[in-house]
């Protein structure tokens, strides 16, 4: 963990140590230094979150087990949070049926099979949610790879692991708060399309296991947005998409449910809204 903690500071991201979910160090009026204001001790949070390599190896020689959390908009970061569990995947197809697919940015899957979609920063106020199942981090941290999950999962990068990857710019069209007649759709704005299934193809070849299911509805519901749009005809998509599905390991039936469950929800988000 001390390796990783260092290599993400060494890519210039300012890290701290976690318990779980929550920050190692304890808090300082804990540790016997009342704060009133600017005390000059640790145990702040993510607020001593530091890229300097000394005290990263002393914090993680004192805890080192300890997960790796990484400030988001201090490192310049804006995280879309999808949570499978609370909804996140019908919200997603929902948000991409309206403004099309976002654009492709680094990612990391949790261990909880969900999703962290990272993107630059955009410099001002965010919505903290953007429907049910979907947060939005741009103040707060996140927890970073290869920190362990509850679930005894490990959070991992998508594709090749590697995360010095450029980022996408925060999608205009989720850079304002909610209205009130739309409660998790924000205003239209032009989102750039994905033109061609390669990259989605791609997306699902490179899921590892625990995540094959989550990578094809993911793509499942982009690739029907190229349908939708005419880019495509429907049996080229199902084809290329079942051809991926089954060389990852899913048999034929669990990749057809997984199709079937993207080809449904964006129709019952819609009718929801």
């Amino acid at each position: 963990m001390l390796e990783h903690a260092l290599a993400y500071a060494l890519h210039g991201w300012s890290v701290f140590p976690l318990a779980g979910k929550t920050p190692a160090i304890p808090r300082a009026h804990e540790a016997g230094h009342p704060c009133r204001g600017e005390c000059g001790q640790h145990g702040h949070g993510y607020h001593d979150a530091s890229r300097d390599a000394e005290q990263i190896t002393t914090w993680w020689s004192r805890y080192p087990s300890a997960g790796i959390g990484l400030p988001c908009a201090p490192n310049g970061l804006a995280v879309i949070d999808v949570d499978p569990r609370n909804g996140g995947h019908a919200t997603l197809c929902a948000l991409e049926a309206e403004y099309g697919p976002l654009l492709g940015t680094l990612m990391q899957i949790t261990g909880g099979d969900g999703l962290h979609m990272v993107y630059a920063h955009p410099g001002r106020d965010l919505p903290g949610k953007l429907g049910p199942g979907i947060d939005v981090k741009a103040n707060g941290y996140v927890v970073a790879a290869p920190s362990p999950h509850p679930s005894g999962a490990r959070y991992a990068w998508s594709g090749d692991g590697r995360f010095d990857r450029p980022l996408a710019p925060w999608p205009e069209a989720l850079g304002r708060r909610p209205t009130a007649s739309r409660p998790y759709l924000p205003a239209r704005a032009a989102v750039r399309p994905i033109s061609t299934l390669v990259g989605l193809v791609g997306f699902v070849l490179e899921a590892h296991e625990g995540e094959r299911n989550s990578r094809l509805f993911w793509a499942g519901c982009r690739a029907l947005e190229l349908v939708r749009a005419k880019k495509t005809d429907g049996p080229a998509v199902y084809a290329s998409l079942m051809d991926a599905a089954t060389r990852i390991g899913l048999s034929e039936a669990e990749a057809s449910r997984t199709l079937r469950s993207a080809e449904r929800a964006p129709r019952r988000a819609g009718a929801a809204a």
